[in-house]
């Protein structure tokens, strides 16, 4: 059997595994569930989420639980740090861009009026802000690109892709990450998801 990653391309959590399983060298095959109404994931696996992945007929969902079992059965290149202290660090920094920087980047989805929109714009500020601090003087939170720096790079990149935003030019180091990531994913352009 073979491994089935069931994909939207444009989601965030999907583009996240994608950049997991391509650091790792994974072949997988996509099932693109906008394709059929997710009706193969929903025979699959009798839900609706993505990612969802099928390795030789056993159902994995979530992004954080697929990434853990990614690293456990392709454990080279790692996707964690080292250290373990900076193992936990980089775990709560994947959890804070997946429900925190996801929450900040989908309320411009969300948003009804200008008023929404400012609103949005004020909330992500702060974050971007503090990116903008984290990546200040290193290419990546730790010594190379982790976890930590993909789920960041996923939620940052939807802005361009799916909600035809752009971050402000005042981040220069936000930018300057986002650069080093679309080139490691071999992204060409920031409208492009990674494959």
């Amino acid at each position: 059997m073979a491994t089935r990653l069931f994909n939207s391309k444009f989601s965030m959590f999907c583009e996240k595994i994608r950049v997991v399983l391509s650091m790792k060298k994974v072949t997988y095959d996509v099932v693109d569930v906008r394709a059929d109404e997710r009706k193969s994931l929903i025979a699959f696996s009798n839900q609706r989420k993505v990612p969802t992945m099928d390795f030789d007929g056993q159902c994995i969902q979530d992004s954080t639980i697929l990434a853990k079992y990614l690293e456990e059965k392709h454990p080279e290149p790692s996707i964690y740090p080292d250290n373990p202290s900076d193992k936990g660090l980089c775990l709560m920094l994947e959890d804070w861009a997946d429900e925190d920087l996801n929450g900040a980047v989908m309320n411009f989805r969300r948003a009804k009026d200008e008023e929404d929109v400012k609103r949005a714009e004020k909330e992500l500020a702060v974050h971007l802000e503090n990116l903008d601090l984290l990546y200040s003087g290193r290419d990546y939170v730790f010594d190379r690109m982790t976890l930590a720096d993909i789920s960041i790079y996923a939620q940052l990149h939807y802005l361009y892709t799916s909600l035809d935003r752009e971050i402000d030019a005042r981040y220069t180091h936000v930018h300057a990450f986002m650069e080093r990531m679309m080139k490691a994913t071999g992204v060409a352009s920031i409208k492009e998801v990674a494959a």
